[in-house]
């Protein structure tokens, strides 16, 4: 089949949730199987909205923040994400002289000086995990406290990031970041047997379950029950690039209720919202992946990615989860950011009062369809 895609190729369309296998979330054991959850913002960029939705116009803008998340259990942490760098013009010369070309930055504080000015000890700081590669994710490694924790990363992530700038002149990493930094990495769930992970995976810090291994949960085939008690889960969510991960965070008990960190699964609600299952919407309101000149946007592999942003939908259609997308500028105002944590989205409503505009676009273009 070819790879050049139009907007309304059926590769891109958007998949009924439906089509997607269901495993009940587990229940918590105690009141402790909860891990607390902090958005820490960051820089953030002026994008092109059309390369994030097919619902954009052609000349419009969005602002994109770039947030990283700070998920604590008991006395250690692990920093989620490090967001866009504070000096953005310091990255290599692929990022400064491609991607902030048309991604503008607006320079900000990172992670790690926002958790010294709220006076945390980042020493609490047991592992770093990103989502995936890309620059606006991993913020700079530089800043983080000596000794600096192990970074993981999700299957197949250091093939690609190898061997850095100015080694590889297109690489978007620093090749002294990979000298300088211990690296660890997700196996590939398709090429290992459901049986526990081996090495150092079973025993990187914070430490819960040695146990660590694939298993299904909710909607996805390959989760990693990080502490052994459901309090967190490591997704591989394959699409937008390599080694794309995701994590189901459970932020309260007595009712569970969770966060989906989703990265750049999906780069506009659009993609993912409103949930297509209500009456309102006699055929789906959501947008395919964007597609321009015959390119599907932001995705290395279309096809998986159209099946992940599918999930998102279908976790969000639950009632006791919120989506919190890497760039979802509409939490802006309505999520609470550190040192506020999230543990109080469903009773603050915040799911819905961030959904409220994504919904009134898809309300309105029916009734112009009508």
């Amino acid at each position: 089949m070819s790879d050049t895609y139009s907007q309304d190729d059926p590769r891109l369309r958007p998949i009924p949730l439906s089509a997607y296998p269901w495993h009940p979330l587990p229940s918590p054991a105690s009141k402790e199987a909860i891990v607390k959850v902090s958005l820490i913002p960051t820089s953030t960029l002026t994008a092109p909205s059309k390369v994030f939705t097919s619902f954009a116009g052609e000349e419009d803008k969005c602002e994109a923040p770039c947030w990283s998340f700070l998920i604590e259990k008991g006395d250690e942490a692990i920093l989620w994400d490090m967001g866009l760098r504070q000096d953005p013009e310091n990255s290599p010369d692929s990022i400064v002289n491609g991607a902030l070309k048309k991604f503008i930055p607006h320079p900000a504080p990172g992670p790690i000086s926002r958790l010294v000015q709220h006076g945390y000890d980042v020493s609490k700081i047991k592992l770093v995990i990103f989502s995936h590669e890309h620059f606006d994710r991993t913020g700079d490694l530089d800043t983080l406290p000596s000794p600096s924790p192990p970074i993981l990363l999700g299957p197949g992530s250091i093939e690609s990031i190898s061997p850095g700038h100015p080694q590889d002149p297109n690489a978007a990493w620093p090749s002294t970041w990979l000298k300088k930094y211990h690296f660890t990495e997700l196996p590939d769930p398709n090429s290992i047997k459901a049986a526990p992970f081996e090495s150092e995976l079973a025993d990187l810090e914070p430490k819960g379950s040695k146990t660590r291994m694939y298993q299904p949960v909710g909607c996805f085939d390959h989760g990693v029950d990080w502490f052994g008690d459901g309090s967190l889960w490591i997704i591989d969510a394959p699409g937008h690039c390599a080694g794309h991960i995701m994590a189901l965070c459970r932020v309260t008990v007595d009712p569970s209720t969770y966060i989906l960190l989703g990265g750049d699964a999906s780069h506009s609600q659009d993609l993912y919202l409103p949930v297509p299952s209500s009456p309102d919407f006699p055929t789906d309101p959501r947008s395919p992946i964007p597609v321009i000149n015959g390119k599907p946007q932001l995705a290395t592999d279309p096809k998986l990615a159209t099946y992940t942003i599918g999930q998102l939908s279908r976790m969000s259609a639950e009632d006791n989860v919120m989506v919190l997308l890497a760039h979802e500028g509409e939490v802006e105002g309505v999520v609470k950011t550190y040192p506020d944590d999230l543990a109080g989205w469903k009773v603050g409503g915040w799911k819905e009062e961030k959904e409220r505009d994504v919904r009134a676009r898809a309300e309105k273009r029916v009734k112009e369809v009508r």
